[in-house]
């Protein structure tokens, strides 16, 4: 797995390429929660666009989203986006965005960038 970060003025653009599996992600989030920046960013777009498979478990789903409602109470403004039209991938995708309703971070699925960078600056 390979994760490009692009810094922008208030958020994050995170891509991911390659194959990936829920422990590399849990590993990138806790680095970017790690870094100083975290504290004052609005969103974080996550796109999985040019990744080429996957590997993720339902307990992936859990500790990524358990650790996300965590990292809410250090900031407590970001809205993630996710950004993937791979049929495959969006199960899972779905499945974090539900255990994540409820929690102080707004989450949403969308298929381009356009429309997630449109949801989280509004």
């Amino acid at each position: 797995m390979t994760v490009k970060y692009k810094w922008e003025a208030t958020g994050l653009y995170r891509i991911f390429t390659g194959k990936i599996n829920g422990n590399e992600v849990l590993g990138d989030n806790l680095k970017l929660q790690g870094n100083a920046r975290f504290d004052d960013i609005k969103y974080v777009i996550n796109d999985f666009t040019q990744i080429v498979d996957f590997d993720f478990y339902d307990l992936d789903v859990q500790k990524i989203s358990i650790n996300d409602k965590v990292a809410s109470k250090s900031n407590p403004y970001i809205k993630i986006a996710l950004i993937s039209a791979h049929e495959p991938l969006l199960k899972w995708l779905r499945s974090y965005a539900d255990s994540m309703e409820g929690s102080i971070y707004k989450c949403d699925i969308f298929d381009n960038t356009d429309d997630a960078y449109k949801w989280v600056t509004n």
